[in-house]
């Protein structure tokens, strides 16, 4: 894996679990490392932007967004960047609409390990005829699940997502993944810097945007 200065690595206990998490989650293990970025994608423009986010080293994903004048009036999804690396980067999907795999919009807390899965999927699209589709068709912030295949086993993670669908721009605001091979990682959890076994839970992709400026 790449080294890369800004990754922040912490390990995290499992004991150490807030007991207001442990009431509605199960409790996370290992080792995350997260990753803040600032990435904004789409626009009023004649056809969708890309952009790619590299997942620490493993490979990369591409965002799609922005204004459309053939098919969907507006649309964003993921995808893998390539579908034949090594390993493979899949997301969670949850039902298939007009256009495909749906990805999966997480809360913040909210478990991810087990699911449906596709190496692409949409976030939100509308036209007239086809009316709205995706599980963030309205905007607003939400986490996207993914695994990294290794071997027989899969690293989960999170991406924070913000979808503007009046200006039709997508912000990346930030990632993370449990180390732990068949671990379970927690939208939005990241580690608190210098406190071994503590963690923050992110209220949403502009909770997270606005730590960072503060």
């Amino acid at each position: 894996m790449k080294n890369d200065p800004r990754l922040k690595r912490y390990a995290l206990a499992a004991t150490t679990v807030p007991v207001a998490a442990l009431a509605t989650t199960a409790p996370v293990a290992g080792e995350i490392i997260f990753e803040d970025v600032d990435l904004t994608v789409g626009g009023f423009v004649v056809s969708p932007e890309t952009t790619s986010l590299n997942i620490g080293g493993y490979g990369s994903v591409r965002f799609l967004a922005g204004n459309n004048l053939v098919g969907p009036t507006y649309l964003w999804g993921a995808s893998q960047t390539d579908s034949k690396a090594d390993p493979t980067i899949e997301f969670f999907v949850q039902g298939v609409g007009k256009y495909g795999a749906e990805l999966r919009r997480f809360d913040a807390g909210e478990l991810i390990n087990f699911g449906d899965r596709s190496g692409s999927g949409l976030g939100a699209s509308f036209n007239i005829k086809g009316g709205f589709n995706g599980q963030f068709a309205f905007g607003g912030s939400g986490y996207l699940g993914f695994s990294i295949e290794e071997g027989n086993d899969y690293r989960y993670g999170w991406i924070s997502v913000n979808w503007n669908n009046f200006f039709f721009e997508l912000t990346i605001d930030g990632y993370a993944y449990e180390t732990e091979l068949g671990v379970g990682v927690q939208a939005g959890v990241i580690p608190a810097p210098g406190a071994l076994g503590l963690f923050g839970l992110a209220a949403g992709a502009a909770g997270i945007r606005r730590k960072r400026k503060a």
